[in-house]
Order: C-alpha cells, then structure tokens, then sequence
C-alpha cells in the first residue's frame, strides 16, 4: 500500500502542475477548448495527491517483514 501511495502523490502531483500551469498558459494565450481541459484536471489531481499522502501515512513502508513505526522524541 506505501508503494501506491508514492505513486498516487506524484501523479497527482504532475496532473496539478501540467494542469495549472498549461491551462492558465492557454488560458491567457487565448485557446479555450484546451485550457478548460487542463484546469479541469486539476481537481483529480488534488485528490490523487491527498490520498497518497493519506494512504502513505496510514502504511509506513515495511524493512524485513516488519513495519517501521516512527519514534517519538528522545527522552
């Protein structure tokens, strides 16, 4: 599961820059059939993103059968 979350948050990172940045260029360049396709993606792209965040979170990566739980502060 932490390997899908990787791969959900850096989908759903490049969906939201490719998106922001491509359609307000095309936006202010004047095309209006592509850059309301490209602003659209941004929304799935926020959401691709938060739950690999979500889902990377809730399942830390596994090292040798066990999983690695963070530590808390020193004593």
């Amino acid at each position: 599961m932490h390997r899908f979350g990787m791969i959900s948050v850096y989908v759903g990172l490049v969906l939201s820059i490719v998106g922001l940045i491509g359609g307000f260029g095309l936006m202010f360049a004047g095309e209006q059939t592509w850059s309301k396709m490209l602003v659209a993606m941004v929304p799935l792209g926020f959401l691709l993103l938060f739950n690999g965040v979500v889902t990377t979170i809730l399942h830390p990566p596994k090292v040798r059968g066990r999983v690695e739980r963070p530590r808390g502060p020193p004593d």
